[in-house]
């Protein structure tokens, strides 16, 4: 009995056959395979519980912003089109110089009225005009 014991274990262990453990990670950061990628960054994202707070703004406060940015937008569209018009336009944040040059090149000053930055823009003449 012990030897048919013996025999069947030394039989058991023969057919055994045993692998390494190869460690393949998951994460695209770490080596893993770049598909997961996406489903790792969606499911962090459907995890996460945290929203920014976003501030409310007051119909007066949207009114003038929605007005500046009309009137930056009108500014910009008459420039880049070449009928530019000289004078001070003040947006209620800015207030925006424009002036021709001697070259006629356009000059448009855009101070902060907050915090007193200028910033200075030349835009050349093109072709001649």
């Amino acid at each position: 009995m012990k030897k048919s014991a013996v025999l069947l274990f030394l039989l058991t262990i023969a057919s055994v056959n045993a692998t390494e453990l190869v460690y393949t990670p998951i994460n695209p950061s770490f080596g893993g395979n770049p598909l997961n990628g996406n489903f790792l960054l969606q499911k962090a994202q459907s995890q996460n519980g945290y929203t920014a707070e976003r501030p409310t703004l007051s119909f007066i406060d949207k009114f003038q912003e929605a007005l500046e940015r009309n009137i930056i937008n009108s500014l910009t569209r008459r420039i880049a089109d070449g009928d530019v018009v000289d004078g001070v336009y003040n947006t209620g944040e800015y207030l925006v110089e424009i002036t021709t040059g001697t070259d006629g090149s356009v000059v448009v000053n855009i101070t902060n009225l907050d915090t007193g930055e200028v910033t200075i823009i030349t835009i050349p003449v093109i072709g001649g005009r």
